[in-house]
């Protein structure tokens, strides 16, 4: 039993002289550079020595275990004494490689792309056996980042934050995520240091949803030039089975500069969704014709309808109409419960000698058999009806042309009368007249030349 005792009064003596050693010497934690600090050497933290033992400590030796591409420095390296209570502070410099990550790059921590300083080692102090240790972390600028991030669904526009809410949104929706990327890098590297005149290429650019009714598998990627944007627009939708609300919508860029150096950023936006207790959607409407001419005929209509909403429908109308024409079709007494639909057809007979216009043509649905709900439209296009415009042809009938008799001659050959062709309104040349009293004068000069050298050939000779 004595020896028990014994036992548990040195273990208690041995924390007790643990204790006092742990607490004896105390180094603070130091991080070089911050989320404003670029990569470049001679960056200087501050950091406290204190003795919080009860005798003097002498000669404190400051040393770290980073990696020697960080060039940790100590000024001063060794405190030659720190009495009981006492503090000193001590500069620490180091070099911020090109290298050097902005951003938690691993997609399991819980930090996951966000600016931080990382561990680079520690910094110990040590006085003979009394030794005290704590942490070095390093950070440096993070050059990429989102500059405007706007999201649509369905009517619903917002430009976004990180922690941004979009509240109202309906089960079966189309969404479009537009995304503007920044690089902050400086434009030129006057300095020759490497830190300016940065590009990212193939900058990944990333929607998540953690739910399996939203749609989301989209990535893209963006190539910012320094003191510059880029951006592109990424989809999703809204199941239209999704269940009242709210969705983690996370928009991430992550990319490697020239220098090897990861940047990017995360926003986490929550998409609330507020479906209503009646609902009843039109989808996948179709109208054909969408035009007809005045002798009329028939329009047609194809829809799906879906109940969108929290509770079973019993009493469901659907109507298609041309409010202008005083025509109406209609289907009641449909049964829809949450989530389900029907596909149905409507015609409308529209009659002949409709005024040219455009008319409206509305497919409305309505619960317990009255109350409205949802309204799609069309516009029908009535074209008016072709009017004869051909001049009517007038028929000329040609005049007849008037019946010459050749001339008789007398016995000196001379002609005894001379025929005229009759005339007509139309000109004579532009006639078959003329060619008539042509033919008629070849003719006459025929006979008189004939009756010439008849005379000649007769004539007594002297």
């Amino acid at each position: 039993m004595k020896k028990q005792h014994v036992l548990i009064l040195s273990m208690i003596l041995m924390i007790a002289i643990v204790s006092v050693s742990a607490s004896a010497l105390q180094i603070s934690s130091a991080t070089i550079g911050d989320a404003k600090e670029d990569r470049v050497s001679n960056v200087t933290a501050k950091i406290t020595v204190t003795n919080n033992g009860n005798t003097t400590l002498n000669n404190i030796a400051l040393s770290t275990n980073a990696f020697s591409n960080y060039n940790i420095r100590f000024s001063p390296a060794t405190i030659t004494t720190l009495a009981v209570g006492a503090a000193v502070q001590v500069t620490v410099t180091g070099d911020i490689p090109l290298d050097f990550d902005a951003v938690e790059t691993d997609e399991s921590a819980s930090d996951y792309l966000k600016e931080k300083a990382i561990n680079i080692g520690t910094i110990t102090a040590t006085a003979g056996s009394t030794v005290a240790t704590s942490n070095l972390n390093m950070q440096a600028k993070n050059q990429l980042e989102f500059k405007k991030v706007t999201i649509e669904c369905g009517d619903t526009s917002k430009s976004v934050k990180d922690d941004s809410k979009i509240e109202n949104l309906k089960p079966d929706t189309a969404c479009s995520v537009f995304i503007e990327v920044e690089n902050n890098f400086n434009d030129k590297d006057s300095d020759d240091d490497l830190t300016g005149d940065i590009e990212f290429e193939d900058a990944d650019v990333a929607l998540e949803v953690d739910d399996d009714d939203f749609d989301v598998d989209e990535e893209d990627s963006v190539d910012p030039a320094p003191e510059d944007t880029d951006d592109t627009t990424l989809d999703f939708d809204i199941d239209e089975e999704v269940n009242d609300g709210s969705y983690d919508l996370v928009i991430t860029v992550l990319g490697q500069d020239e220098n090897d150096a990861w940047h990017g950023e995360k926003w986490e936006v929550s998409l609330n969704v507020d479906r209503l207790k009646h609902d009843l959607q039109i989808k996948n409407a179709v109208m054909n014709p969408e035009k007809m001419d005045c002798e009329g005929g028939q329009v047609k209509v194809d829809a799906k309808i879906i109940n969108l909403g929290k509770r079973d429908e019993d009493d469901v109308t659907v109507e298609l109409e041309i409010p202008d024409l005083d025509l109406i079709t209609k289907r009641t007494g449909l049964e829809l419960n949450e989530d389900d639909y029907t596909t149905l057809s409507f015609t409308l007979k529209v009659p002949e000698d409709v005024k040219e216009g455009v008319y409206a043509v509305n497919l409305k649905t309505y619960f317990d058999g009255i109350a409205p709900s949802n309204t799609k439209s069309f516009n029908l296009a009535i074209e008016a009806c072709e009017v004869d415009t051909t001049p009517a042809t007038t028929v000329v009938t040609p005049t007849t042309p008037a019946t010459t008799t050749p001339t008789t001659t007398t016995g000196d050959g001379a002609p005894a009368a001379t025929v005229k062709p009759s005339t007509r309104d139309s000109s004579f040349w532009d006639s078959n007249n003329y060619l008539y009293v042509l033919g008629a004068l070849i003719a006459a000069v025929l006979i008189v030349l004939v009756v010439l050298i008849v005379i000649v050939v007769r004539k007594p000779k002297n």
